[in-house]
């Protein structure tokens, strides 16, 4: 991935994702089997464990427990094969799935409510793959030492979910809104993140969370109500991990976006310090802009220059507004070129000798030669960092 390139990186997702659905439409309708349908218009519970588990259609039901007032905290299901089967508008409430598969099964507007899948496999060799989409809700879930390998979350919102030792390898989430997740140690490679609205996601690792160049997360949409202080730790959280896995310029991309996050959250002079660390160098990650700004400095000592004076072989140019109208431009453009020339020397500390400054000019080009010191190391060590990476 271009990590700098986020319109050109979401793109490509986008292609992926379309082609990756496509195919799995592809190898269910090869297998032209006959699908059981099982409607419930009232939200009736439909056990799983009591009837058939490969390709059925279910809509409207309930799987666990219907009445939170019951005494039993979970419904356990243990080692059930669901094959190809699509669940639609139902609810999951308080149901542990252990060892269970799923392979090939979708989930369209379904409700997930204290839904804990421990060591499930949602996909299989032959490339059939789990996908929630169309409104699926996530609220308190954990996803414990499971296979979510390609597994396809469209337009999904997750409230309070966890991710423990799983395989979110090449796993895509698109248009989705992530109110917290959370990952602790899970396999992220290849994992892609668009076009989705992301409140709080935190890595939390007794060992380490494995990303690699393949991994994207995409930048995030934000409006005027926006926590910016909850943006700055999840990108922050973002770039550790990137740092963490040995990929340094990933992660400095994830700390840039971090740092302009918590610059809009800061407040009087430390707002304006953090503007300034910005418009130098980028927060350390953007050499241009230290080149950018240290050309500004030139240019705007030069007109300086022009208005203050220089001593040239014996002439002098010291311009004032109003005189400045009456001159010929040619002169103008001239004497123009010989104050950028000073100016450039000054910032650079060369200084030649054919020019010297007169009057308030003296002033202004001490100053201009601590900042072209500070901006020649500022830049040097930026791009040196960069490269370095």
């Amino acid at each position: 991935m271009q990590i700098y390139d986020f319109d050109k990186n979401r793109k490509r997702v986008k292609k992926e994702l379309n082609l990756k659905l496509e195919e799995n439409k592809a190898k269910l309708r090869r297998n032209n089997l006959k699908v059981n349908v099982i409607n419930g218009e009232k939200k009736d519970v439909y056990e799983i464990n009591d009837a058939e588990s490969s390709f059925i259609y279910v809509n409207n039901k309930i799987i666990g427990i219907k009445d939170f007032t019951s005494k039993l905290i979970y419904k356990s299901i243990s080692n059930k094969k669901i094959m190809c089967n699509k669940f639609s508008n139902c609810e999951f409430n308080s149901v542990k799935f252990e060892n269970c598969t799923f392979h090939g099964t979708l989930f369209e507007n379904c409700k997930f409510n204290k839904v804990n899948f421990s060591h499930c496999d949602f996909y299989d060799n032959e490339g059939s793959i789990g996908i929630f989409q169309n409104h699926c809700i996530f609220n308190n879930c954990i996803f414990e030492h499971t296979n979510l390998k390609n597994m396809v979350f469209q337009n999904s919102d997750f409230i309070k979910i966890k991710f423990i030792f799983t395989s979110l390898r090449n796993a895509i989430f698109d248009e989705c809104n992530i109110n917290r997740i959370l990952f602790s140690d899970c396999n992220l490679k290849a994992m892609k993140i668009i076009e989705t609205h992301i409140n709080v996601l935190r890595f939390e690792d007794k060992y380490l969370s494995k990303v690699d160049e393949n991994t994207f997360i995409d930048k995030i949409n934000i409006n005027e109500n926006y926590d910016y202080d909850n943006l700055f730790k999840t990108y922050k959280s973002i770039s550790s991990i990137y740092e963490s896995n040995r990929y340094a310029s990933y992660g400095g991309e994830y700390y840039y976006l971090a740092k302009c996050m918590e610059r809009k959250s800061l407040k009087g002079l430390e707002r304006f310090k953090s503007n300034i660390f910005w418009i130098i160098c980028g927060y350390g990650e953007r050499p241009t802009f230290a080149l950018v700004t240290s050309f500004e400095i030139v240019l705007l000592f030069a007109i300086m220059y022009m208005f203050s004076g220089l001593c040239i072989n014996g002439s002098t140019i010291n311009y004032s507004f109003n005189i400045l109208y009456l001159l010929p431009k040619r002169a103008i453009y001239l004497d123009f070129i010989k104050c950028f020339y000073f100016s450039l020397v000054t910032f650079t500390s060369v200084g030649y000798g054919d020019i010297f400054p007169t009057g308030y000019s003296v002033i202004f080009s001490c100053f201009e030669m601590i900042l072209g010191v500070t901006m020649v190391g500022v830049w040097t060590a930026t791009l040196a960092r960069k490269i370095i990476r």
